[in-house]
């Protein structure tokens, strides 16, 4: 909505692919909430931001035909290859399940649907904050109708654990996607979804640095390894 009044509604044309967006939004969202209840952030997290970035690839090869000078292949394969690197290293120390790391997959190909679609939408749209505004509210929808009818007592506890704190986060998420959004409009799409994943690098360091956490060969490998990617990318 926040989207919408700053920018302005996006055409009644462009409403078959923000609500295909919304939908496969939703269907993270329910993937996400399933691979944490079988699984650790520490295992599925790096997984499914690891291998976004290659389904994003692929699909765009297979069905956009799409063309990518060599170093941004290697970009993207250096750093997807640090990240996978550090999240089996997890499992196989914690002695992971096989649904975890199914999950964790399944996570990884819904944010490349929707990372794919809100490209193409936000290019449709031609506005950032329009397209994201309108998505927003079916995205919402569709979720509120799951969890009504799929996630008992769902609503009930979120009533108890609600904090004004909450707020501030989802306005800035909000903003966030907003400038992912318009990176999309200037930069090829597996680009931007492979620098967004450098998320998992920050929690890594922030473990390390503030959590006081063990620094790993595993996770100094996937240090080097995506700073070589990003500086690949960057080339």
């Amino acid at each position: 909505m926040t989207g919408m009044l700053i920018a302005g509604l996006p055409s009644i044309d462009t409403l078959p692919i923000i609500v295909l967006s919304a939908t496969l939004q939703t269907g993270y969202c329910v993937v996400l909430f399933k691979g944490y209840q079988v699984g650790d952030l520490s295992s599925v997290y790096p997984i499914a931001r690891g291998s976004a970035p290659i389904f994003v690839f692929v699909i765009s090869l297979l069905f956009f035909e799409a063309s990518y000078e060599l170093t941004t292949f290697l970009g993207i394969f250096v750093f997807c290859v640090g990240l996978l690197t550090y999240a089996f290293s997890v499992i196989r120390n914690k002695g992971s399940r096989l649904n975890e790391i199914a999950y964790a997959l399944a996570i990884g190909l819904f944010i490349a649907g929707y990372s794919i679609t809100d490209a193409i939408g936000t290019r449709l749209v031609g506005n950032a904050l329009s397209f994201f505004g309108a998505m927003a509210i079916f995205n919402r929808l569709f979720l509120i109708g799951y969890l009504y009818n799929f996630e008992e007592g769902m609503f009930q506890r979120l009533r108890k654990g609600y904090n004004n704190k909450f707020v501030l986060a989802g306005l800035f998420a909000f903003f966030c996607y907003a400038v992912i959004l318009w990176a999309y409009t200037v930069l090829p799409i597996s680009v931007v979804t492979t620098l967004r994943e450098s998320s998992v690098v920050f929690a890594v360091l922030l473990g390390v640095l503030v959590l006081g956490e063990s620094f790993s060969k595993f996770k100094a490998l996937m240090l080097f390894s995506t700073a070589a990617g990003f500086f690949l990318l960057l080339s």
